[in-house]
């Protein structure tokens, strides 16, 4: 009995406030409660369920001010869910909580949870298609005047990049071959703002679209683009490549965000490609029919790029720059500048050849500077055993090279060379 009265006597502080009143729990208990859903088609989630660890970041701001440095009240908390639309934070320090005196707030929120910047930029970089959930930018702001009272946040989030869908298919019903879509000329890289959903690109490039596995079909999340002038598709099936220019579209001039851009191709070797065109907003709507014509063939290495099997200097030429690769030819010569058209073979005058390069040729008797393969020479035992100033007798022996392939004097050659060996030592 002395227990049970020392057990009523200690909570009895917690029950009652100091004037004697009950206290109020849902004041104490002001964490707010996160559901939330996407609009459109989703890319990280079936069943119209998100994927179990996928986060948002979310921000409290006082309502009716904007996401701005002096309305911020909760910054970037991280909240994940398990699948069920319900987000509860990562831990302790990100538990978002209602102002304790019923001030109303607006909520702004955003996925993948990253790094923001004071500026409530967030970066975004679409070059890596792996996963698709991972760049897809989902941008929420409809949460707003709510306060302690409130049952939960529900927050209605929308996509903010563009989706390009490829299909492909053969005029003949014949079957694709090795399929490969890449969008060239496109913007990689930007920044989404938070405070205004404002995007700007920083960086164009290519981005290899993720292919099917039956190879009939390509996607890739892309930013948001005012114009698609020098955009465009290179697709590669079998020993053949073509160029559809994105631009030459008359309904797709633009991609905007949260629209879904549907392109179908019709292959053909004998006439020129085909393409449907259809934008829709995550829905198929009618669009455009375009022609190109067939561009160009794929090259094929000899080669393999290694010690066993390197490339040859044409596999080199046409291989995609790629480092720590073999290439073999015949010292053919030097330079006497920095440009493939120095090239000399005459070493009766040494000084005319400079010993941090060389010229590798396809045979050892070329005259032909723009035919040469260059070659720079680092400083050390490479340079020490291969230049032909100081090792005259290296002229028109073969010799395997491993390097970088990449720009070097005007030309595709190897700036970099890290090995070497003579075809005649092994």
């Amino acid at each position: 009995m002395k227990t049970n009265h020392l057990l009523l006597f200690l909570m009895l502080p917690f029950l009652l406030a100091c004037e004697g009143e009950r206290i109020d729990f849902s004041i104490i208990n002001r964490s707010i409660r996160v559901n939330a859903c996407i609009d459109g088609v989703r890319t990280r989630v079936s069943n119209d369920t998100w994927t179990e660890g996928d986060a948002i970041g979310i921000y409290m701001v006082t309502a009716g001010n904007g996401l701005t440095e002096g309305s911020v009240r909760a910054k970037n908390a991280k909240y994940v869910t398990e699948g069920d639309g319900t987000f509860n934070p990562i831990a302790v320090s990100h538990d978002v909580k209602f102002p304790i005196d019923g001030t109303n707030v607006d909520f702004i929120a955003y996925y993948p949870h990253g790094t923001v910047s004071a500026a409530f930029e967030y970066a975004v970089d679409v070059t890596d298609q792996t996963d698709p959930s991972a760049i897809d930018l989902l941008y929420a702001d409809n949460a707003t005047d709510l306060n302690k009272n409130s049952p939960s946040v529900d927050l209605s989030f929308t996509h903010q990049l563009s989706k390009l869908v490829v299909y492909l298919k053969t005029i003949d019903g014949s079957a694709l071959m090795n399929t490969a879509v890449t969008i060239k000329g496109t913007n990689t890289q930007g920044v989404f703002s938070l405070a205004d959903k404002s995007q700007t690109a920083s960086a164009k490039g290519d981005i290899a679209m993720r292919m099917s596995d039956d190879g009939a079909s390509a996607e890739a999340i892309v930013l948001p683009a005012e114009s698609l002038a020098d955009a465009t598709l290179e697709i590669i099936n079998g020993e053949y490549g073509y160029v559809y220019d994105l631009n030459s579209s008359t309904i797709i001039t633009s991609f905007k965000s949260g629209y879904k851009y549907t392109y179908t191709i019709e292959l053909d070797t004998r006439y020129p490609l085909s393409a449907t065109a259809t934008i829709a907003n995550w829905l198929d709507v009618p669009g455009e029919t375009a022609t190109v014509s067939k561009d160009f063939k794929v090259y094929k290495p000899v080669g393999e790029g290694t010690l066993e099997n390197p490339y040859t200097l044409e596999d080199a030429r046409n291989v995609s720059p790629s480092s720590g690769v073999w290439v073999k030819g015949f010292i053919a010569g030097g330079y006497a500048g920095t440009t493939v058209g120095t090239f000399t073979n005459d070493l009766t005058n040494n000084t005319k050849v400079k010993d941090t390069s060389l010229a590798l040729a396809e045979s050892p008797g070329e005259t032909i500077g723009a035919k040469t393969f260059p070659v720079s020479l680092p400083l050390g035992e490479i340079r020490d055993n291969l230049n032909l100033k100081t090792n005259p007798g290296n002229l028109g022996k073969e010799v395997k090279i491993k390097g970088k392939i990449g720009t070097y004097y005007g030309a595709m050659g190897i700036p970099d060379a890290t090995a070497y060996v003579f075809i005649v030592d092994q």
